[in-house]
């Protein structure tokens, strides 16, 4: 009896042990979190919670995630580090964040902006007024090329034109036969001809 009591009690404490050891890894495993990437344009940006800032990221797929952003989160501009300013609605970004599944909040470990020349790069040029081209003169006469004519408009044909010569002539069928039609003008009847 006392052996089946110390197998119980030697199998109890392996049990505790490896769950004591599977607890640790568990615990480990929530601040290991896996980094996570959005690429997107900033929707908004919310400095009312004075703990963290919430940003509001679009994809590509019009889907916006809620990040937010603490005082741990490194944001750069190309090399150069940046500030929470830089973040306007329709700013380009890049955001790496950690998803905490016991609270369901994203937060951001880095989010990066395009850098100044790129920013400027997608600027439009400014428009520049086209210059007066001066046409070369020989002989004492400016040359002049011919302007070129335009292509003909394709014939449409309007409502004036006869049907008959729009569509194509009707063909006889043997199927049904067609009812016949009235005479459009009435034809005056011809006198017999008399013979001697």
């Amino acid at each position: 009896m006392k052996s089946v009591i110390l197998r119980r009690l030697a199998l109890g404490i392996a049990l505790a042990g490896v769950v004591s050891t599977a607890a640790t890894y568990a615990e480990d495993g929530t601040k290991a979190l896996p980094t996570l990437l959005i690429k997107g344009e900033v929707v908004s940006l919310d400095t009312s919670d004075p703990s963290a800032e919430l940003l509001t990221v679009k994809d590509r797929y019009g889907f916006e995630t809620p990040i937010l952003l603490t005082q741990e989160t490194k944001i750069s501009q190309g090399a150069a580090s940046a500030n929470a300013t830089k973040l306007a609605a329709g700013t380009a970004v890049e955001v790496e964040y950690n998803f905490d599944v016991n609270t369901a909040k994203r937060h951001a470990v880095s989010v990066k902006l395009p850098p100044a020349a790129a920013v400027e790069a997608t600027l439009p040029a400014p428009v520049s007024s086209p210059k007066e081209v001066v046409p070369p003169v020989v002989g004492g006469s400016p040359v002049v090329a011919p302007t070129p004519t335009p292509p003909p408009a394709p014939m449409i044909p309007s409502a004036s034109m006869s049907t008959s010569s729009a569509a194509p002539a009707p063909t006889e069928s043997t199927s049904a036969p067609s009812a016949p039609s009235a005479p459009s003008t009435p034809k005056a009847k011809a006198a017999p001809a008399t013979t001697q």
